[in-house]
This record gives C-alpha cells, sequence and structure tokens, in this order.
C-alpha cells in the first residue's frame, strides 16, 4: 500500500503557479483579429481550448493588457490559428520573443484575409477557426473570451503540431502503437 502525504511547503503564489503551469502542454496558437485603428494585431497563445460543439465554440484567454484585447469587443471577429512545429519563428515573433512589434508580426508566416470576416488567417498552419465574439468575461488581469465559430480553414491538417511546455517549444511524436 502506498502512504500518501501531504507536501510541504507554499502552495500558492504567482511565481510558483507559473512555475508549475510550464508542466502543463498546450498547443500554440496564434490570435488574430482587427485592431482599433484597422490594422491587422496578434499575439502567440496556448489558453485556447474548444468549448462546445453545437454552436461550434472556443474559450480564449488574454490578457488585457495586449494589443489584441481591445480588439475583442462583443461581435468582433478573430481567428485562432494553429500552428505548426515548422511555424516557431510565427509563434516567437507573435509572442514578444523577437524584436519585432505591430504588423511587423505579420512579415512572418503567409497570411491571407478571411473571405467573410477579413481576419488574418495564417496559409500552412494546421488548421484556422475564423470566429466572432459571443461573449466576453473579465477575470483578474485577462479577458475570458467565447467564440462562435463561424468557418474552419484546413490548411496543413497533416503538419505536426506545435506545442509549448517547460519555458519552450516541442514537436509532438506518437507513441508507438498509436494510429
Amino acid at each position: 500500500m502506498t502512504v500518501m502525504t501531504r507536501p510541504t511547503g507554499r502552495t500558492s503564489g504567482g511565481a510558483r503557479f507559473k512555475l508549475g503551469m510550464r508542466s502543463l502542454v498546450g498547443g500554440v496558437t496564434v490570435i488574430g483579429a482587427h485592431g482599433p485603428d484597422g490594422h491587422p494585431v496578434g499575439l502567440t497563445a496556448t489558453a485556447v481550448t474548444s468549448l462546445t460543439a453545437d454552436p461550434p465554440s472556443l474559450l480564449v484567454c488574454v490578457n488585457r493588457q495586449s494589443t489584441i484585447a481591445s480588439a475583442l469587443g462583443e461581435d468582433a471577429a478573430f481567428s485562432v490559428n494553429v500552428l505548426t512545429d515548422r511555424q516557431t519563428d510565427v509563434a516567437r515573433a507573435f509572442g514578444g520573443q523577437m524584436d519585432v512589434r505591430g504588423t511587423s508580426r505579420f512579415a512572418f508566416g503567409n497570411w491571407m484575409r478571411s473571405a467573410e470576416s477579413e481576419v488574418p488567417l495564417l496559409v500552412g498552419c494546421r488548421v484556422a477557426f475564423d470566429c466572432t465574439v459571443a461573449h466576453v468575461h473579465d477575470w483578474a488581469t485577462h479577458h475570458v473570451v467565447i467564440g462562435t465559430v463561424r468557418d474552419i480553414h484546413f490548411f496543413d491538417a497533416e503538419a505536426g503540431p506545435l506545442a509549448y511546455c517547460d519555458g519552450g517549444y516541442r514537436s509532438v511524436v506518437p507513441l508507438p502503437g498509436d494510429a
């Protein structure tokens, strides 16, 4: 029989929380939208998840201080672009890990505008979701955004996904026996 013991030490706090969350593997996306000035804005995010299949909906969390936050108001259009393991330069550019800002970030990758909403879509990503903001909930430092998916663009769904874990980008490989 295994005896469970209670861990000692502090179990809360921002720094420890961030350290613990580094262990959680996240898919890497770039969220794109139109800024208040009409120019495209975007940021790298791992805080993206499916919410419901009916209606197709996503949940996206963005810091309220980010440049894209003001673009994600009620009924606004935005995209969620799921990156491949060949798009680390795009992830770094939009994640602030390169010395590029604003629209200069869109020089990384091959971008097009959605025919319906004109949000930026990354050609060559695994899949891009064209969404409309259905609801925004503020929680502490972040906007929790629920987006209704209006269109899905499959660009390179067979490419390897890009993941983020332990403070770095990773490739995902199937385990032996997995299809």
